[in-house]
């Protein structure tokens, strides 16, 4: 019989020597791994997924760990996986709007690489540029830009996964080796991890808008900031992102404590000219803001000391969602497109569990994006309807519970 120490030294001979770390930097939800690793390579990745597998330890994949309280607590956690030693760009083709990059590298490092020929990303997650490619596929957090922009799923090009069975899978881009029956880029993209570690991406970029500016709004109350917000998103305007904030979340973000729209023009110089020209005729209140207030709302949208929800409603009732959670005494706004209202601040779970009623007779979901690992476990983070699809992919690509243990949810 396999002991546990006899199963820690057999993956220590799986990996070179120079990947193993001290555990005490990896603790997650109050509980500490018994060994830790980053490996240099997909390859190393595999191995060690393959080794854990076959020894019945727990495996977490970590980056920047900026999403680390999303999703159920880790039922069990015998490994650290560390992805940042995997920060190549593996190939880049300007002129084809293609890049190819591991999990490792992190968002800044991709946009700045991207900026120098003109291009970039259309992703703004929470918290910032500083999340891994990994880490943002992982977890699907979105900001501002979606809805006017496509979200990440939909710009891969091409996935490589390590799953426990010690294979590297690819999916699209230049080789082609998808798993029968499932789209292995939606698959992986917003699952945590369950299913396998993301290793490589490969992705479609979008030209550098030439000009971006952001322009505040303001309107008698609430409900009229979310009718004007509508108004602007309908007028076909050069926008990239259109946010009602309450009042608690405009004062939060360094404004006027009133509710507000927040607008970001982007395009060409003339269009964008000409937005900002159509914006200030629309609204009795209008005036420049610095575009470090998307940057404040996406750490805001991350934590870190309070509560986070994400509440998708139809776009008709993002302002009237918005009113609610900030009388509930919590900092809220909405990006409209999206129809994705995020609420921040102290709430127990028979509270949680109230908003997410009001969020579904409202057409939409509630998901916990930030709370304890107390929070995490009363109440389900995701309200998930598809733990039987979830269950069924568990059990062919992981069927012993390797990687991120009880992440999805119980037995999962």
């Amino acid at each position: 019989m396999t002991t546990a120490a006899s199963a820690l030294d057999r993956l220590r001979h799986a990996l070179p020597s120079d990947t193993e770390r001290p555990p005490a930097h990896y603790a997650l939800d109050g509980g500490t791994p018994a060994i830790a690793f980053a490996p240099n390579d997909p390859a190393e990745v595999a191995t060690l997924l393959h080794e854990a597998d076959e020894a019945g330890l727990a495996l977490a994949p970590l980056g920047a760990r900026t999403a680390a309280a999303l999703g159920r607590p880790l039922a069990r956690y015998d490994i650290a996986l560390d992805l940042r030693p995997l920060d190549r760009v593996i190939e880049y083709v300007p002129e084809d709007l293609v890049i190819t990059v591991q999990a490792g590298v992190t968002l800044a490092t991709l946009q700045a690489t991207l900026r120098e020929h003109g291009q970039y990303l259309t992703v703004d997650p929470p918290p910032g540029d500083e999340v891994t490619v990994g880490g943002m596929l992982a977890s699907a957090r979105s900001g501002a830009w979606r809805g006017h922009l496509p979200a990440a799923r939909d710009l891969i090009l091409g996935m490589r996964v390590a799953l426990p069975s010690g294979e590297v899978v690819h999916s699209g881009g230049r080789v082609v080796k998808n798993v029968t029956g499932y789209d292995l880029h939606r698959m992986h993209t917003g699952a945590l991890g369950a299913f396998g570690v993301i290793v490589e991406a490969t992705f479609k970029l979008a030209p550098l808008p030439a000009a971006t500016r952001t322009l505040l709004l303001t309107a008698a109350d609430i409900e009229a900031c979310g009718a004007l917000a509508r108004r602007v998103w309908d007028a076909g305007l050069a926008v990239r992102a259109i946010a009602v904030l309450g009042a608690r979340a405009a004062d939060a973000a360094m404004l006027a404590p009133v509710p507000c729209v927040l607008v970001e023009a982007a395009g060409s110089v003339a269009a964008v000219e000409r937005t900002l020209r159509e914006l200030r005729s629309a609204a009795t209140g209008a005036g420049d803001a610095s575009v470090e207030t998307w940057a404040r709302l996406r750490r805001l949208a991350a934590g870190p000391g309070a509560t986070v929800l994400r509440l998708g409603v139809p776009p008709a009732e993002v302002e009237t969602t918005v009113a609610a959670l900030e009388r509930a005494g919590l900092t809220a706004w909405a990006h409209l497109a999206a129809g994705s209202v995020i609420a921040r601040g102290e709430i127990a779970a028979p509270d949680v569990e109230a908003l997410r009623r009001m969020a579904v007779e409202r057409g939409g979901f509630l998901q916990v994006e930030v709370a304890s690992a107390a929070l995490r476990e009363a109440v389900d983070p995701t309200g998930a309807e598809e733990r039987t699809l979830v269950e069924a992919l568990k059990r062919q690509f992981d069927p012993r519970g390797t990687v991120n243990p009880g992440r999805r949810g119980p037995g999962l």
